[in-house]
């Protein structure tokens, strides 16, 4: 029984009823009542007897997986549910099915297209309406009124990015079945007016790993759900890269979004066990303001179109405006292409696929007008997570296709508004600054985001400001252009507090995203008109190097320590055997003044066509000087050997080892069994954010995982006391954030946190703060001695006795002024003075700690640099003026 019959109403009254809420809420923007109405225009196509009769040949998905969708204890698996939908496309022609690519394991990351077969005929006309209407310039109001009219909204579905959230990717096989053999005036009228993108897992690597596991430890006493990260790098992160852009999984679904323009993005997760049966929009505050009011509005009305849909079927439990903000792009990219984001969330039950049972009603029982009927039963399961995601996308689509003329004329109406801006007019990303690497990311991550970049073909002047030739122009009266501006403007966090007097009110995630703070460039905003000529960019390409001829045998090669790009090259020279040296000092030759940090390579063939083939990837300049200078510096250790501390499931140790992956880093991760012999296999271990003691004694239960997961089970306090004599017996450990807790605790470095526990009077969630660096400290080699530095929840630290160990501090908070530089801080002057970054030594081995957490889902990198840094320097040998000379020799 379809959740529209048993609600007690026809298919057709529900559909009505819930294509009412949304065209009611959205009267203040219909162009012509006359054609916006609570039934689509176009009358049901003819049924197609023998393509119905194929597509009622496909096996339920009963039928075909041997259990009810949503059966206690039962979960699809990958394997099965693929060629289930290729079926599917093969015997409807109302879906075609597309592997758009492979994942990061491997796995096929699929499309199925749905929509009635004249549609999809005429598929390539239809992306072509949207993406006019998605970039109007030149495109007058009538033009746009007949697209509208003969176009049809694309409505984006993805479940799964949150692989343990199973009970969505599982109703994605009963939607796909339905849509492709329901012969009702329901269905053919929905796809008659509606193309249905539906990606039915984000992360397929994760729903292989989550529900291969569940299967596979079926009857055993082991623990249900998997215990890793389930996606390599990201885990649960995976869903916060949609303006890094850094996934294989996140570029092929902007790669859609971007080709096919959908006017609704619906993200389809799962809450806790205890949360509301199911969230929808409308959010609660704030939002971007660079999210258009329309695009704000139209979210709101479909959410309540969602949330009306449920409660009319009898479900109870949901709720609006509550929890989740539409602020950070972090988790929405779509918004910032025109189309509205439909997060659904609803309640888990227990052990992924087992009821949830309790001793009363589930959930709050206090009504509101946002949540106006709590649940009343004790009793949650999976099949009720299917039956309510069912309505809520049922709900979503029935409003779109019955409201289509408003849908696209208001995605027209955004693209007007954004391409018409006048002020300000644009950013402009100078030539010649001190990190191409910097630069570069930050052109690619636009480029991607389908935003345009022109490139300034001589020097101009903007704002009262000279730029020369090569620099980048954004201007912000393009289609996204407030995906740019979102990115390149310093964030201002609204105040926002629970109560008049209260705590804050807690943001869903973090409140800063600029990336010319996060990398570590130059972005100036320039408002009003100005002359330039410039190029449309239509590929993006490093920055133009040459190649200086070979030094003599007295000199070398050099390359500048300030971009964080340059170890991709040390990478390349150490996988090779190339020495590599640094200088400690800053040194001049032919009046070129390099400072300190700088990398000094002796002069071989070998070295050279290393240096030659990264300097023209990267863009970073490779330079030669004509005599080593006499400075003291380091020789970096041939093949330094780099241990990651990543227990089971910690997000922070996933995304470094993204980083590490694609500078070519030689590392691994640290298992329990290395720890019999640290400094046999490792030089420098890293120990981030969110590893602490337990994680290292205690680990996984072994009673409670399969042996493969051994590597991952607890060391005990013997493996506590063999990480602190790998240090003292000269090793090196840099660990940051609550990592850096952790280090404290290891060696009980005299440190006091200083910071409020009230959030009343101190609160930081995730935003870009003032920092003092040494750049004379190794670790800090190359900084920006004001780079900005993350700050999210974590600690600030006093030097309690600075003679326990010697001890540098890399970092500092400045002793007064202004410390936050864009987000959201409240007490900032209890940081004045406050201690970030420490260099210890520690017997024979070096300790580095950061409060903060320098490396932030690879957001931060500017900073993280200093990671590199420390745990390259560390293990190096260090050299007398005389030795560095000779280079060692």
């Amino acid at each position: 029984m379809t959740i529209s019959e048993s609600s007690g109403l026809s298919r057709r009254t529900l559909l009505r009823s819930t294509a009412a809420a949304g065209a009611a809420a959205a009267t203040a923007t219909v162009i012509h009542p006359d054609v916006a109405s609570a039934q689509p225009r176009a009358a049901a196509q003819p049924v197609d007897v023998f393509a119905a009769a194929k597509a009622a040949a496909i096996p339920t998905p009963e039928q075909y997986f041997g259990f009810r969708i949503g059966s206690e204890g039962k979960l699809a698996t990958w394997d099965k549910m693929v060629p289930y939908f290729q079926l599917i496309a093969e015997q409807s022609n109302r879906v075609t099915y597309e592997e758009v690519g492979k994942t990061t394991d491997g796995n096929p990351y699929v499309l199925l297209t749905i929509s009635s077969p004249k549609n999809l005929s005429n598929l390539d006309r239809l992306i072509e309406i949207n993406d006019r209407l998605a970039d109007p310039r030149g495109l007058s109001p009538t033009e746009a009124e007949e697209l509208a009219r003969t176009g049809k909204p694309f409505y984006f579905v993805q479940a799964g990015i949150h692989s343990n959230e199973v009970g969505n990717s599982q109703a994605t096989i009963e939607w796909a079945h339905r849509l492709a053999t329901e012969q009702s005036e329901y269905v053919n009228k929905i796809l008659d007016n509606l193309v249905i993108l539906l990606v039915p897992a984000q992360n397929p690597d994760g729903l292989v790993l989550i529900n291969d596991y569940f299967v596979k430890t079926a009857g055993t006493n082991y623990a249900r759900t998997y215990p890793d990260l389930y996606q390599k790098y990201t885990g649960h992160d995976d869903n916060r890269d949609w303006f890094m852009l850094t996934q294989i999984e996140s570029n092929m679904n902007i790669s859609l979004l971007n080709k096919y323009h959908p006017q609704v993005f619906q993200d389809s997760h799962q809450a806790g066990t205890n949360a509301p049966r199911m969230f929808t929009p409308p959010y609660l505050s704030p939002y971007d303001p660079n999210i258009d009011a329309i695009t704000v509005q139209q979210t709101d009305a479909l959410g309540m179109a969602m949330q009306r849909g449920m409660t009319a079927a009898g479900m109870k439990g949901v709720g609006w405006g509550m929890t989740y903000d539409y602020w950070t792009p972090s988790r929405q990219y779509c918004v910032y292409h025109n189309a509205v984001r439909i997060l659904t969330e609803a309640a888990s039950c227990s052990n992924l696929a087992y009821p949830q049972v309790g001793s009363g009603p589930l959930g709050s029982q206090e009504s509101s007008i946002s949540f106006i009927e709590p649940y009343d039963q004790n009793t949650w399961t999976l099949r009720q997570i299917v039956d309510i995601v069912s309505q809520a996308f049922y709900s979503g689509i029935e409003a779109v296709a019955y409201d289509n003329y408003n849908w696209l004329y208001n995605f027209y109406r955004v693209g007007v508004k954004a391409t018409t801006r006048t002020s300000p007019r644009a950013y402009v990303i100078p030539a010649g600054q001190r990190d191409p690497q910097a630069v570069r990311d930050a052109i690619d991550i636009l480029f991607k985001g389908a935003v345009e970049v022109h490139q300034a073909q001589s020097a101009f002047t903007a704002g009262g400001q000279q730029y020369p030739a090569g620099s980048y122009v954004i201007y912000l009266n393009q289609p996204y252009g407030g995906f740019a501006k979102t990115l390149l403007e310093v964030q201002e966090y609204p105040h926002l507090l629970q109560y008049p007097g209260g705590p804050p009110q807690r943001p869903y995630d973090v409140t800063a995203q600029t990336l010319p703070m996060l990398l570590g460039f130059k972005a100036n905003l320039v408002t009003g008109s100005f002359s330039v000529t410039a190029k449309l960019l239509t590929e993006i390409k490093p920055a133009p190097v040459t190649m200086p001829d070979a030094p003599p045998s007295t000199g070398a090669y050099v390359i500048g320590p300030e971009s964080y790009g340059v170890f991709q090259i040390v990478s390349r020279l150490q996988k090779q055997g190339i020495p590599t040296f640094r200088a400690a000092a800053q040194f001049v030759d032919a009046g070129r003044t390099f400072p300190a940090g700088t990398f000094v390579v002796p002069p071989t063939d070998a070295a050279r066509q290393i240096l030659q083939n990264q300097s023209r990837t990267t863009g970073i300049p490779i330079s030669a000087i004509a005599v080593v200078p006499r400075v003291a510096g380091a020789q970096l250790k041939p093949g330094t050997r780099i241990g990651l501390l990543k227990p089971a499931n910690n997000i922070q140790s996933g995304w470094l080892m993204w980083m590490f992956d694609q500078y070519g880093v030689t590392y691994s991760v640290v298992k329990a069994q290395d720890y019999k012999n640290l400094s046999g296999r490792f030089d420098a271990i890293v120990m981030p954010e969110g590893v602490s003691k337990s994680s290292i004694t205690n680990g996984l239960n072994q009673n409670n995982y399969p042996p493969e997961w051994s590597w991952a089970f607890g060391v005990g306090e013997d493996g506590w006391n063999k990480l602190r004599d790998f240090v003292t017996a000269g090793g090196t450990l840099v660990a940051y954030g609550s990592g850096a807790n952790t280090a404290q605790q290891l060696f009980e470095l005299p440190l006091r946190s200083i910071l409020p526990s009230d959030s009343s009077v101190f609160y930081c969630p995730g935003a870009l703060l003032s920092q003092d660096i040494d750049t004379d400290d190794p670790v800090a080699w190359g900084m920006d001695p004001h780079h900005p530095t993350w700050f999210d929840g974590d600690r600030a630290y006093e030097l309690t006795d600075p003679n326990k160990y010697p001890v540098h501090v890399v970092s500092k908070y400045p002793d007064s002024g202004e410390q936050l530089q864009s987000g959201w801080l409240i007490g900032g002057e209890y940081l004045n003075g406050a201690v970030n970054g420490l260099s210890w030594t520690v017997g024979s081995g070096s300790v580095v700690t950061f409060a903060s957490e320098i490396a932030f889902r690879t957001w931060n990198r500017g900073e993280e640099k200093m990671i590199f840094n420390a745990m390259y320097h560390g293990p190096s040998q260090k050299l007398t003026p005389e030795q560095f000379e000779r280079l060692g020799r």
